[in-house]
Parts: structure tokens; sequence; C-alpha cells
């Protein structure tokens, strides 16, 4: 028996169940392996390890003092970046120290309070001979 139009125009307007929608997230167009996701994961963690590993070990840039005839002064290590720490400044006979330079003619002075550490360097002492 066919439904009379009448019973057709209730059906209609009562609710309809609503079936329950899957939610797949983000994954949902893709198509890989549980055994190739896990590889990737393995690889990307091995991957991180070694970088912080590396930069770990990494224990800056040296900077050598050349006296230039003067006391010896210590190396140091700094990260790039920071400011270099004022050593004790070297004493020679005859001469007063002027500063630490860039270059062995003493042209181009270190500014302690500016200069910051980008890679290895060998810092020059600057003298005058002292006034007789």
């Amino acid at each position: 028996m066919a439904d009379s139009p009448e019973t057709q125009k209730q059906d209609a307007n009562q609710p309809q169940e609503k079936k329950p929608r899957q939610l797949r997230g983000l994954y949902e167009h893709v198509h890989i392996s549980v055994k190739a996701l896990d590889t990737i994961i393995i690889v990307c963690i091995l991957v991180i390890v070694v970088v912080f590993a590396l930069d770990m070990r990494n224990p800056g840039f040296t900077i050598t003092f050349d006296s230039k005839g003067g006391t010896d002064v210590a190396s140091q290590n700094q990260m790039y970046g920071q400011l270099l720490e004022a050593p004790e400044p070297p004493t020679r006979e005859g001469y007063v120290f002027t500063g630490w330079y860039r270059d062995p003619a003493c042209y181009e002075q270190w500014n302690l309070e500016t200069d910051t550490i980008h890679e290895d360097v060998t810092l020059f002492a600057g003298w005058e001979p002292k006034p007789q």
C-alpha cells in the first residue's frame, strides 16, 4: 500500500535520524603504512638528537692574545655574539699598553664594550714607548 500524501508530509516534517559522522582529522586523505610512519618518526628523532649533540659539543670560538713581547695572556673561549671578557693587561719593560687590536699593525682597535665574537680571532697588544 502506498502512503497517502498526508502521511508523506508528516514524515517530511519529522526530524530524521542523523548518522554519526566519522572524524578522521588531518589524515583523512593520507594513505601511509604504520611501518613507514614509524620509520619517518624514528629518523626525525635521530636527526634532532644529532643536531643537539653537535650543538652542545661546540665550545664556541677561541680568542687568542698576541702580546707582542709582553707578558703572556691566556686565550678565552666565547660563544657567538658575546662580548669579550677583558683580560689582565700584559706588561712590557719600557712600554705602555694601549689596548687590543684586530691587526698586527695596531690600526683597528678592539672595543671591549661593543665588539662581539663572530669567529676565532687573534688580538694583538698595542704598545707605545714610555716617555723618558
